[in-house]
Order: C-alpha cells, then structure tokens, then sequence
C-alpha cells in the first residue's frame, strides 16, 4: 500500500508543487543577521566574556585541595614517639588545604566589575554588528532592484529599436527614407542589445553579490520581490529624532562600556598593592610502613599521626614593581578609552548628518529626475511623430531616445538611492 502511495506522488504533475516564495527585505536581513560570520564571531566573543566573568566572580570562593605523596625512607626515623636506627620503610602522605580571600584591597570586586562592562561592551559590539550588517544587505537587495530595474529600460529600448528598424526598412523600401537612415536604425539597435547585454549582466552580479551576503549556500530559485514602497509614501525622518541621544547607539555605548571596564580595571591594579587577608586550613596525616617491623594498625596511625590547621594569612606589599606598571599601564588604557569614546561621539553625529543629508539630496534627485524624464518622454514622442512625417532624422531621433534613456536610468538610480538612504535613517533610528 506504501509503495502504491509512494508511486502516486512521483506521478504527480510539476505544476501541483508550490514554487519557492520571494524573499523580501526583512527575510534577507533577518537571514544574514543568523548567519553572518561576524555576528556569530561577536556572540562567540560575548560568550568567551560572559566565561572571563564567572571566572573572576569564582576567585572568592574557596580553594579546596587534596593531595597523595608516597615515598621511601631510609635511616632514623621516628616510628610512634621512639627512633629505630636504619630503618626502612615507606611513607604514605595525605593532606587537604583550603584558602579563600577576604579581603583584597578591592581588587576581586574591581575586576568583576571591570568584567561585567566588559560583556556589556561586547554585547554593543553585537548590535552594532547586527546594524552594519542590515544596511549592508539593505544596500545590495536595493543594488539588484535597481539593476533589474534598469534591466527592464534596456530591454525596452531594444524593443523601440526593432521596432524602429522595421519602419525605417519599409520607408527605405517605398523611399521615403535613405540607406543611411537603415544603418542609423541598425547601428541603434545594436548599441541597445549591447547595453541591455551589460544590464542583464550588472543584474546577475548583484544577485550573487547579495546571495553570498546574506549567507545562501543554496541559491537556486532565490528571487526577491519590489519594496511595495513609493518615494512619496517614505517621508524622510527628521534630523532632531537621530542626533537625540547620541549616547544611545551601540557604537557609542560600546565605547563607555570600556571606558567603565577601563576605570574599573585600574582600580582593581591599584588594588593588589593593598594588604591581602585570606583564610586557610590544612589538615595532613600519614601512614608508615616499616620493612622488617610490624607497624600499628591503620586506625591507630590516622587517629595519631593526623594534624589540623586553621589560621589567617596576611600578606602586605612592600616592594612590587611590576605591579605599579600595571597600575600605570591601567591608567593609560583609562584616557585611551576617553579619546575614543569622544571621537565614537563625533563620528556617530558626522555619519547620522551625512545619512540625513544624503537622503533629502536622494529625494531631490529623484523629483528632478522624474520631471526630466518625463520632459525628455514628450520631447521623444513628439520627434517620434516629426520622423515619420519627415521632418527630422534617425540620427536626431536617436538622439532623443538616448536622452529619455539616461533619464529614465537616472530616476530609477536616485529611486532606489532614496529608498536605500531612508531604510539606513529607519535602521539608525530603530535599532532594537
């Protein structure tokens, strides 16, 4: 019956199967931002700090250890509470010890406190990544849009061009038209085919381009679908809204992590210069066994030849320079940190201005663009209607028809430019 059922389905027609949905933006970043190589080195880098924390948060707990030593004697030796001379025997040692710090100059606390910013830096790093890698994939799912986009004006003006050809062929034949009109309208043609060659080629490009940085090791029947979005209906983001809270973007807050992981770590170096007071105990017993004696028994020698410690250990730095480089090494990483983060501060306020700029300017482009090309429409179909009553040539028309060209090109680059610039403002403002 299985097999029966299993036959079936591979009759099925091709056509009952569903084809593969197109990826829109959102699917692209989301998949790139789970598969980036260097969002998932960040996390790894988050992970390995997150380990360095609860390493140093450990360091107050105590340190408890036991040890075995087995050697063997020869000589006096002190058996019980007598001496036997030459005697040889072998000595079995056991013994426990713990330590744990109590006070520390402030050193353990600084350090888990320099760590705990030191994770929180490291997560920034994450989102900041996280961000770089939307505008990235932003950028090259637009790059393909455009490219297809301009794909489609040359498969247009190859069409105009044949079309063209035919009725330059006809004029030529009834002569209304002159053989050089042919070769014009050929010769036109041929330049369309190529640049429309070259489109379809910068389309294919920016395809794998975006397939390989959203991370696709599969690639077969990926398509994307259009925005859904006009330039009218994207209004662009005030600038007040992104130089709000300078001190809110990741690579901002990434920086005055460190700068805290810095000041905590110096403090924690000037720590270790203070007394150190810790805890022990230590308990030890051994067990003899004299060759040519009887010994006493197990029992009796670990109820006698144990012994227990416990005591308080103090440990005051005099002279340490190795230390007070340290100390001084901290402090230089200290105003390091502050340069950087005053320059994180200045360069985060350049890229949100040149971001908004770049979008209004964008915008502009493309309401000039768009008056252009349709001015440069209507002076090509009124050439149109001018060659075919004669009063004009092939050349000049051609002519006419390259410039609605370029300004078609150009509506469509500064369109997608728009968009693009607009989406970068969305993802600056919206980071979460």
């Amino acid at each position: 019956m299985i097999k029966r059922l299993l036959i079936l389905l591979a009759l099925l027609p091709l056509p009952l199967l569903s084809p593969a949905q197109p990826w829109d933006l959102d699917a692209c970043v989301e998949y790139a931002v789970s598969n980036n190589a260097d969002i998932l080195h960040r996390r790894v880098q988050y992970d390995i700090q997150n380990e360095a924390l609860a390493e140093t948060a450990a360091k107050r707990a105590p340190v408890i250890t036991v040890g075995a030593q087995e050697t063997f004697h020869s000589g006096n030796a002190l058996i019980m509470y007598s001496v036997d001379q030459n005697v040889t025997m072998s000595l079995t040692q056991v013994a426990a010890t713990m330590e744990m710090p109590l006070l520390t100059g402030g050193s353990l606390p600084n350090s888990k406190t320099a760590q705990e910013y030191a994770l929180k830096s490291e997560g920034e790093n994450i989102s900041l990544s996280v961000l770089n890698t939307r505008i990235r994939v932003a950028a090259a799912y637009l790059q393909l849009l455009s490219n297809r986009s301009q794909e489609q004006i040359a498969l247009r003006q190859v069409e105009l061009c044949q079309d063209q050809l035919k009725k330059v062929t006809i004029l030529v034949d009834e002569g209304k038209r002159t053989d050089a009109d042919l070769a014009e309208a050929r010769s036109s043609l041929s330049s369309a085919e190529h640049l429309y060659t070259a489109a379809k080629g910068n389309s294919l490009m920016a395809r794998v381009n975006l397939v390989n940085l959203i991370g696709l090791d599969d690639d077969s029947g990926f398509e994307i679908q259009d925005l859904g979005e006009s330039v009218e209906d994207t209004p662009v983001a005030p600038l007040s809204a992104l130089l709000g809270d300078i001190d809110a973007y990741p690579s901002v807050k990434s920086v005055q992590y460190s700068l805290k992981s810095a000041e905590y770590r110096e403090k924690a170096a000037r720590g270790a210069l203070r007394p150190q007071l810790s805890l022990f105990a230590n308990y030890n017993n051994y067990l003899y066994l004299p060759f040519g004696y009887q010994p006493p028994g197990v029992g009796e020698q670990l109820l006698h030849n144990g012994w227990a410690a416990l005591g308080l250990k103090l440990s005051v730095p005099i002279l340490n320079l190795s230390q007070k480089r340290q100390v001084t090494r901290a402090g230089l990483a200290m105003d390091d940190a502050r340069i950087t983060l005053a320059q994180a501060r200045r360069e985060i306020s350049r890229q949100l201005r040149e971001a908004y700029f770049q979008t209004v300017t964008a915008r502009d482009r493309y309401l000039s663009a768009l008056t252009a090309e349709t001015a440069a429409k209507e002076a090509y179909d009124y050439l149109q209607k001018m060659y075919e009553a004669g009063l004009t040539t092939t050349y000049d028309l051609d002519q006419s028809r390259l410039k609605w060209v370029s300004a078609s090109e150009e509506t469509v680059r500064s369109k997608y430019e728009y968009l693009l610039r607009n989406k970068i403002l969305g993802y600056y403002i919206n980071r979460d």
